[in-house]
């Protein structure tokens, strides 16, 4: 430890060792927000601030004034506070507000998927729904008393938004979603046939029943363009069928857009017609029909 001390003396008998060191030191203690610190705390004496120096010293380097310069920060994404712990100097490190942020948009990220949905729609909101018309005006309603109910944790249908094509369904779906994510509501929305695409390829993997309950269990699903898909007996009862039926069981909502209304739908699931597939067409459909709210979507084509 002597001969430690020894040299650690020598070195700072060296010229441009003592003058980094109190460049360092001036730094540190005309540091404003150091400055502040001392002031707060008259009870620090100089002993203690010489003991406490290299807390200071640590403060001092990564903070331009309140600011934390992330290339210095000793912890990323978070910045040092200063305290007095029994007549010491002390610092510890809390997470910056951008940092809390950012993690807090990745962790909705993570709970809000989206799946086969068009590029345009992606950023859908709210506050930019056109709601010119009547038609209009009744979905957006509907759209924020489901909104509003998600929020409160109140058990709410779902809604079911059809009409022609580029009536703005996929955009009030996409901008439901956005807002469930904002709300951090775990969401999955996909486009019906992509994700029927999907499904065929995790049977091929062998990773169907890991698929097909995560889309059982997610708090709200949200399906787009539903009727698109190329259906069969499997896609309506073992897809489809099985996802609605555990989700009107459990009242999870479920909401859709479709180019057919009910009746029309109802026709695309009952395949060839046949009094067997009617039946099982009709089964589906109550699924659908009796947790939403039919919302005609009409207009201009705003696509174009």
């Amino acid at each position: 430890m002597e001969r430690i001390n020894q040299t650690l003396a020598q070195m700072m008998n060296r010229k441009e060792v003592r003058d980094a060191y109190e460049s360092i030191r001036r730094r540190t203690l005309e540091h404003p927000e150091v400055v502040a610190f001392l002031r707060l705390h008259p009870e620090l004496d100089e002993k203690s601030i010489e003991i406490g120096f290299t807390k200071l010293s640590e403060y001092a380097e990564q903070m331009n004034g309140k600011q934390l310069i992330d290339e210095k920060a000793v912890i990323p994404g978070h910045q040092p506070v200063l305290y007095v712990d029994r007549g010491q100097i002390s610092i510890r490190y809390e997470e910056t507000i951008k940092h809390r942020q950012d993690r807090r948009q990745k962790e909705a990220e993570h709970k809000f998927k989206s799946l086969f949905l068009p590029e345009e729609v992606r950023e859908a909101k709210m506050t930019s729904f056109d709601w010119s018309d009547d038609a209009r005006k009744i979905a957006f309603r509907e759209a924020s008393k489901f909104l509003s109910g998600i929020k409160h944790n109140i058990k709410v249908n779902g809604l079911y938004l059809y009409g022609s094509f580029g009536g703005g369904k996929t955009y009030l779906l996409a901008a439901i979603a956005n807002e469930l994510k904002q709300a951090d509501v775990e969401t999955i929305l996909v486009h019906a046939p992509g994700f029927v695409s999907e499904a065929k390829r995790k049977i091929r993997a062998d990773s169907f029943d890991s698929f097909l309950m995560s889309f059982q269990n997610v708090p709200v699903l949200l399906i787009d363009d539903i009727g698109a898909e190329a259906i069969s007996p499997w896609v309506r009862d073992e897809l489809f069928g099985i996802i609605l039926q555990y989700r009107m069981m459990h009242r999870l909502p479920t909401l859709y857009s479709s180019n057919f209304d009910i009746e029309e739908l109802a026709l695309h699931f009952s395949l060839d017609g046949s009094p067997q597939n009617k039946m099982k067409a009709e089964r589906l459909m109550q699924r659908i029909s009796t947790t939403t709210t039919q919302i005609e979507l009409k207009g201009e084509n705003r696509r174009r």
